[in-house]
């Protein structure tokens, strides 16, 4: 239980940060429900993410995409409940570098001349990689109809806006296969 809460925390420090280039997301839905009959949403409020400001930035940009779908938000007797929650792993990358030889005045050769240099040098480094997940429910069946996923590596140091257009980005992406149309 402690791992999920340092994980959770970690994950509400950062989650706002995933980078465009790096994020893949997937979706899944369940291809025997009728999604035309489904009209209003309600976003539940994620009891893992403990940053306001994460969880209102996630929360806006699932409305963003259902109301993009023509679903409308309710606060009341919603046809679809959304989840929504993530998590911070770390990736361990490992980077090899030659260094280059050099050839200059030193040991042997050529009229006291000789190559030198040409080792490796490796670094290992372990790059935070958050994840977050979109359930969405049929709030009548209490049945999973669409489940999405985003993840990508992880910038500490971006600003709000930055933060913003990423979250955005990425549930733009996973919402891109959502089964009810985008209307324009």
């Amino acid at each position: 239980m402690r791992n999920g809460t340092i994980g959770a925390l970690a994950f509400a420090a950062a989650l706002g940060v995933v980078g465009c280039a790096s994020v893949n997301t997937s979706s899944d839905y369940d291809p025997t429900a009728d999604f035309s009959k489904y009209a209003t949403f309600k976003v539940v409020e994620s009891k893992e993410i403990k940053s306001y400001l994460v969880a209102e930035r996630i929360e806006d940009a699932v409305a963003k995409q259902l109301t993009a779908r023509g679903l409308k938000a309710a606060a009341e007797n919603p046809d679809l409940l959304v989840y929504y929650h993530g998590r911070v792993d770390k990736q361990t990358r490992i980077e090899e570098t030659q260094d280059p030889y050099v050839v200059g005045p030193g040991w042997g050769g050529y009229n006291g001349y000789g190559v030198y240099g040409g080792g490796t040098t490796t670094t290992v480094r372990e790059t935070p990689v958050g994840m977050l997940f979109v359930d969405v429910v049929d709030a009548r069946q209490k049945r999973l109809v669409w489940q999405g996923s985003a993840n990508g590596t992880l910038d500490p140091h971006a600003n709000a806006d930055d933060k913003d257009w990423r979250v955005n980005n990425a549930v733009e992406k996973m919402f891109a296969r959502f089964p009810v149309k985008k209307t324009s």
